[in-house]
């Protein structure tokens, strides 16, 4: 068994201060039966026992105390040794000698009760440290005569004045270096927490830094915020600037939209006492602004009034990078949707001339007059030709989806009479009168091959759906410069839409007349070439007068 156990037993004492104090009183006890037993033997030799049986009270005291020290009844162990031997040397001095030196004790019963109670109840120890002094004043003036007084040889006065002064002192002396030893302890524990105070702080600083986190304090009842270097730095200031900071100097910072929200938040989690979090944006020194987390504890300072302390962390790239995500899913729902709208689509317009060849493949089998074959070789033509224009669109749809943009230099008016001249041969027979009235300086940065499927649809449709019995059917191609935008018309004077097609005729395979020619993709291709293109596209038309489509580009891609 190791002397620690011996002492204050094996169970683990949590708190350092009570260990320190346990092995006090364990000691302070062994003391007191060690002193018992010297004087039974030295009263013994002397021939004096009328003392022996307080000497037998002190050791079954001391061991008593030990004892309920063991087992941390420590308040219990210490008044037991406290009352005994202030008891025990009150009934000494009243008989001893005067000059026997009992009185030395008095002073150690004061300084053991003032330490030993003090950790615990501080009002019961400075009782028992006036204790012996009221006892020792007792002593010196009444003699009680408690016990008859021994009678000693005077050179036995001498020993037990030298014993109790020495054993008196030694008692102090074992005290006053519990003292010092308490108090170097605890200076030691200061410096130590000192050095892990300051390697926390590092490490804090460190973490903010990594982090790129700025500390605020906001002190609400005396409208005054601290902000830390970091934070000033997050907003692009230097460390001079935003000193004595207030909430209406704050307020203009944050964004317009953010601030109500800002308020509430802050007010509902001040109401709460819970802590606090919230996203918004800031307005930089240069003028843009970011986005930020803003994460912060209420607690009650010395005066009892809150204080939201915080930090503040730079989440702009995060924020884009959502905004990405969440476009990105858009554009793949919205894909998606187009897709299933596709595959039906186009299964069912593939479908349609298919059926019609078939049919016309059967009954030109069941003919033997030439006229009838011929005729039915013309219809398969046309419905070959009505295929191939649907797979050509569905071609350029899946060109604009997937290929890179490849921006050049590009003179309108040239582009423009390429696309006419590809379409000579539908103008020719359907008679149709064209125009190209742009300027041939007129040059934009674009992508060439895009704008032509643009150009080539609107041109398509307008002969497509063109009167053909009227003096004069035209189609009039023009373009302007105007700002930094070009504005390319394409103009007719066809059928026309109605006026409740117009919000629809952009969409995947929206046919304005059941009637319909064509598969619907052309106008849907247009819009989203001009999506890639970042352009745009308005109609103007009216039904049985015409269309004018306009479609509006950037002068540099």
């Amino acid at each position: 068994m190791s002397y620690r156990d011996f002492l204050v037993g094996k169970s683990i004492i949590p708190s350092r201060s009570d260990f320190k104090y346990a092995m006090l009183r364990s000691q302070f006890a062994g003391i007191i039966v060690t002193v018992a037993i010297f004087y039974i033997i030295l009263d013994s030799y002397n021939g004096v026992t009328v003392f022996v049986p307080f000497y037998l009270m002190m050791i079954v005291g001391g061991l008593l105390s030990f004892v309920l020290n063991r087992q941390r009844k420590y308040t219990a162990a210490t008044l037991a040794q406290l009352i005994l031997i202030n008891v025990l040397i009150f009934i000494f001095a009243d008989v001893d000698h005067p000059y026997g030196g009992v009185y030395f004790y008095f002073l150690t019963c004061s300084v053991v009760g003032l330490i030993l109670l003090n950790h615990y109840n501080p009002a019961l120890s400075f009782v028992f440290a006036a204790l012996p002094i009221l006892l020792g004043l007792l002593a010196h003036k009444i003699d009680f005569n408690f016990i008859p007084a021994p009678s000693y040889e005077p050179h036995m006065v001498e020993i037990n004045f030298i014993s109790n002064m020495i054993i008196g002192i030694l008692s102090n002396a074992f005290v006053v270096y519990f003292l010092i030893n308490r108090n170097r302890e605890t200076e030691q524990n200061l410096i130590e927490t000192s050095l892990n105070l300051k390697k926390s702080e590092e490490r804090f600083l460190m973490a903010l830094h990594g982090t790129k986190a700025g500390v605020y304090e906001w002190k609400l009842a005396e409208n005054s915020i601290y902000v830390s270097q970091d934070w000033k730095r997050l907003l692009g200031y230097e460390d001079h600037e935003l000193n004595n900071l207030k909430q209406e100097d704050f307020t203009p910072l944050v964004f317009p939209e953010d601030r109500a929200r800002t308020r509430t938040m802050i007010a509902e989690h001040m109401a709460l006492q819970k802590p606090y979090q919230n996203e918004f944006r800031l307005l930089t020194k240069s003028g843009v602004y970011k986005w930020f987390q803003d994460s912060g504890v209420f607690k009650q300072d010395e005066t009892g009034k809150s204080v939201l302390v915080g930090t503040l962390i730079d989440i702009n790239e995060r924020k884009k990078a959502e905004e990405e995500l969440a476009l990105k899913n858009e554009q793949l729902a919205k894909t998606n949707g187009e897709l299933d709208r596709f595959v039906y689509s186009a299964s069912h317009d593939m479908r349609a001339p298919l059926s019609s060849l078939l049919g016309l493949i059967h009954l030109s089998e069941k003919t033997d007059r030439p006229e009838e074959v011929g005729l039915f070789l013309q219809m398969m033509k046309d419905r070959i030709k009505t295929m191939e224009g649907f797979i050509k669109e569905v071609t350029d749809y899946s060109r604009n989806t997937r290929l890179d943009l490849l921006p050049t230099s590009v003179k309108l008016e040239t582009l423009a009479r390429e696309v006419v001249q590809n379409l000579a041969y539908s103008v020719v027979n359907k008679k149709v009168r064209i125009e190209v009235q742009i300027d041939p300086a007129l040059e934009i940065s674009t992508d060439p091959n895009r704008l032509k499927v643009i150009i080539n649809n609107l041109v398509s449709n307008a002969y497509k759906y063109h009167r053909f019995d009227q003096p004069d059917p035209f189609i009039l191609i023009d373009a302007l410069k105007k700002g930094d935008h070009v504005l390319m018309s394409v103009k007719d004077n066809g059928q026309g839409i109605a006026a409740e097609h117009h919000a629809r005729i952009f969409d995947m395979f929206y046919r304005a007349a059941e009637s319909s020619e064509g598969s619907g993709l052309g106008l849907y291709i247009v819009k989203e070439t001009l999506d890639k293109l970042e352009g745009s596209i308005s109609v103007r038309s009216a039904e049985g007068v015409g269309s004018e489509f306009t479609v509006t580009l950037p002068l540099i891609l």
